[in-house]
């Protein structure tokens, strides 16, 4: 089809004319393209490739360093937000909206039944500024009983950037604490 077509070339000099011959060119290549071209060359696949050579190896360990990294920094993050007391589960959340700071400490129990005795639960909540100091301090008190309650509150927002929280319940204490969102 477009073997008539002149390609350009300069005056006085032959047209360049390309030939192929596969065998020939074979033979100057490496073997590995030779085992390529014979099908005897067999790709390695599935996981067995991230640990065939020293830089996929590389990649790997990376890569698993990353997610533990991610894992245990998400675990340690989310864990002071919450806390447990026997069966009962307290998650603490806070949040700005204009010039006021809410936080709601959402108590369940998902073992509990309407047989179960009532635990009283106090809670003393911490507002901190900038410079770690407690602006306001507030007490709330809740009977609970089964079911999913909540504790809630606000204060004005005098630069506050944490929410800390003392919780007792069945003679024991333990601490939540949330970054507000804006």
């Amino acid at each position: 089809m477009f073997e008539d077509v002149d390609e350009g070339h300069a005056e006085g000099e032959e047209k360049v004319v390309f030939r192929y011959n596969r065998e020939e060119r074979l033979k100057a290549a490496p073997q590995i393209v030779r085992d390529y071209y014979d099908g005897k060359l067999k790709p390695v696949r599935g996981f067995k490739v991230l640990w065939v050579n020293k830089s996929n190896r590389f990649i790997l360990l990376a890569l698993v360093f990353f997610v533990g990294f991610v894992w245990i920094y998400t675990a340690l993050n989310n864990t002071r937000s919450y806390n447990k007391i026997n069966d009962i589960t307290f998650e603490q959340t806070s949040f700005g909206f204009q010039e006021e700071i809410y936080v709601n400490i959402k108590i369940c129990n998902k073992k509990a039944t309407e047989k179960s005795a009532p635990v009283k639960i106090d809670a003393e909540i911490f507002f901190i500024n900038n410079d770690n100091q407690v602006v306001e301090k507030k007490e709330l008190s809740l009977i609970y009983r089964d079911g999913e309650q909540a504790l809630t509150t606000k204060a004005t927002d005098y630069d506050i950037i944490r929410v800390d929280t003392i919780i007792a319940a069945e003679d024991k204490e333990k601490e939540l604490s949330s970054a507000i969102k804006r």
